[in-house]
């Protein structure tokens, strides 16, 4: 029986396998990542300027629309775990794009009849975000069985490089498509992406995937029980699981995201084409990252180049509370350029370091309690930035924001599991 409390052994030599460029089943997961993250990386610039334009939102009620798309992760996240390590993760994902495809419809729709609100804007990111639960946590636990366990985190590295080229194109094309059209008909492009992604995913076959587990009379709770007490009783995905909260709190999908659309367009006085333009230039740093990590990883040391990763976006922010309008561009730039970089390398570095110490038959478990742990904490971040932003204001909001990113680093620095760590472990499928 495995100790999940024990120590890491290195990984040992084995003969590489083919690359992962040359087999069809990831080229498929992968092109379907693609097309979804440009729809997606559309809307999530789209989605607050129209509240912000369109529909005159407040700070708080950005915080609020934010907060409605990651709530289901508190909700039911723990439930779909345990339910996918029973389901075929494959159609699932497909289920989720379709999902998410007829919801992100509503809004155009809204529009065109005069029905557009703040409401309906939080009712859509809700179901939005209840149908991504299921993709987010299925698409990790099914990767492992569409490449060798040992290939995850080239797999991981080139899905990273996938979604980091959506995030530098995404902003500015969305720029540009809100000087030609209006805000609700560009989210027609991301629901065509959705049904792209779904036709993609459905030519995936792989002989060794999971496959859907006869039904047992195992209770929901104990399945979830069980995940639960694999990644807290377990001093990695523990520190894993609690560093990434914590900058989950703060970062662009939690308190930074409620704040920074209103921070760039009424504080610094950017249009949203400007905005559009310094996300995008900024964004070559997650090229970066996607380009490095592996090397990093192999010079410096997984352990040392998590902790590093992790500390630049409290850094970035740190730049961003010091911007003037005169230079706002420019200081825009360079916070997402460092931002973009230090994500990237952290998550290609920690979800292949979860794979690789977690069985096949927890994946989807072990997913379903680090999301729940990390992605919980989106919606308590977004709707307290959202306050803190209306009330003290966005500067002295960011400020805090930068302060408690830094310490997100401190679980990583206080397990010696994860700062001695040079390599990536190797543990038996099971």
């Amino acid at each position: 029986m495995t100790n999940v409390d024990s120590g890491l052994a290195p990984a040992a030599s084995v003969a590489r396998p083919i690359s992962v460029w040359r087999q069809r089943n990831f080229l498929a997961m992968w092109s379907a990542h693609t097309v979804s993250q440009f729809g997606t990386q559309i809307t999530f610039f789209v989605i607050p300027v129209l509240a912000l334009t369109n529909l005159s939102a407040s700070t708080g009620q950005l915080g609020l629309i934010s907060a409605m798309e990651t709530l289901p992760f508190l909700l039911v996240g723990l439930q779909a775990g345990a339910l996918l390590d029973r389901w075929d993760r494959r159609r699932v994902m497909v289920t989720a794009d379709i999902g998410r495809a007829v919801a992100i419809a509503v809004l155009p729709i809204g529009h065109l009849s005069g029905l557009l609100n703040v409401p309906l804007l939080c009712a859509v990111g809700f179901v939005i975000g209840l149908f991504t639960v299921f993709f987010d946590i299925a698409d990790q636990a099914f990767l492992p069985s569409v490449v060798a366990r040992e290939q995850t985190p080239d797999g991981n590295s080139r899905l990273e490089f996938s979604r980091s080229t959506a995030e530098l194109a995404g902003p500015s094309l969305g720029g540009l498509l809100l000087q030609l059209v209006t805000a609700p008909l560009i989210l027609v492009v991301d629901s065509v992406s959705y049904l792209a992604s779904a036709l993609l995913l459905n030519l995936i076959r792989t002989p060794g995937a999971q496959a859907p587990q006869p039904r047992t009379r195992t209770r929901m709770r104990t399945q979830i029980a069980e995940g639960l007490r694999f990644v807290f009783r377990h001093r990695t995905l523990r520190s894993l699981a609690l560093a990434t909260g914590i900058s989950n709190l703060v970062g662009l999908g939690g308190a930074l995201g409620a704040v920074l659309t209103a921070y760039a367009l009424r504080d610094l006085k950017l249009s949203p084409g400007e905005l559009g333009l310094a996300l995008t230039v900024g964004n070559c740093g997650a090229l970066l990252g996607a380009t490095l990590s592996s090397r990093l990883i192999r010079t410096v040391g997984l352990g040392p180049v998590l902790i590093a990763a992790k500390s630049m976006s409290g850094i970035a922010v740190i730049i961003l509370a010091t911007a003037a309008p005169a230079r706002a561009v420019a200081t825009l730039i360079a916070t997402t350029g460092i931002m973009a970089c230090g994500i990237t390398v952290y998550n290609i570095g920690q979800v292949s370091l979860r794979q690789a110490i977690t069985p096949t038959g927890m994946q989807a478990r072990m997913n379903a309690s680090v999301r729940f742990a990390i992605w919980g904490t989106l919606p308590i971040g977004a709707l307290a930035g959202g306050y803190l932003g209306s009330v003290l204001g966005t500067r002295p909001t960011l400020w805090m924001i930068a302060a408690i990113g830094l310490l997100s680093c401190l679980p990583l620095i206080l397990t010696p599991d994860v700062r001695t760590l040079r390599v990536f472990p190797v543990q038996a499928a099971k």
